[in-house]
């Protein structure tokens, strides 16, 4: 939990100027969210945008601070955790498509039943023009050791870059022979 603390409230003054993830051939069967990544995290780099930060564990607060120096490529990562358009996912997903109340496109991408992929379910909700201003998405991982579960959320903006307002993310851990932890990461962007 320390190590994960200090990630994640830590700033970077350093510039990374690499991708979300490697180069892997997309399917394009879903939005793509590595590349929207990658554009936020550049232009947030660029335009050195400050964040305003709480973690919590177990529901409470732990620590809220602005952040003026930070690593966006790194600071958005896990979200790259909920990229459904590598090969190796494609055709797992059974897909939903409808408007909602303010004329945006939602997309529901679930997993199908016998899909082999820690991605359960991922939402896009698009504007008009097909940017993205809302992403969902819940990520399971099951193995002898440990669980986990993490609700990643994200909202944007439409109009000129950065588009990035606010995100947050929410994992459970239980590792074998201990109890759950739950903490979370919201992150509100300065604008």
């Amino acid at each position: 939990m320390v190590l994960l603390s200090a990630f994640v409230l830590g700033g970077s003054a350093c510039q990374d100027k690499g991708t979300m993830a490697p180069v892997v051939k997309s399917t394009h069967q879903a939005y793509d969210l590595v590349g929207f990544l990658d554009r936020e995290a550049q232009a947030l780099n660029t335009k050195k945008a400050m964040v305003r930060k709480a973690v919590a564990e177990d529901g409470t607060v732990k620590e809220t601070k602005t952040i003026t120096s930070l690593n966006w490529t790194e600071e958005l990562a896990p979200f790259a955790d909920a990229d459904i358009n590598k090969p190796a996912l494609k055709g797992l997903f059974t897909v939903d498509s409808s408007s909602d109340a303010l004329g945006q496109q939602v997309r529901r991408y679930t997993a199908k039943e016998d899909a082999r992929t820690n991605v359960q379910e991922v939402t896009y909700t698009l504007d008009a023009k097909g940017q993205l201003v809302q992403l969902d998405a819940t990520i399971l991982q099951d193995n002898m050791l440990f669980g986990t579960k993490k609700v990643l959320h994200l909202e944007a903006h439409s109009g000129t870059a950065p588009h990035l307002v606010r995100y947050h993310l929410d994992e459970t851990q239980k590792l074998l022979l201990m109890g759950a932890e739950r903490y979370s990461v919201t992150g509100e962007v300065a604008q």
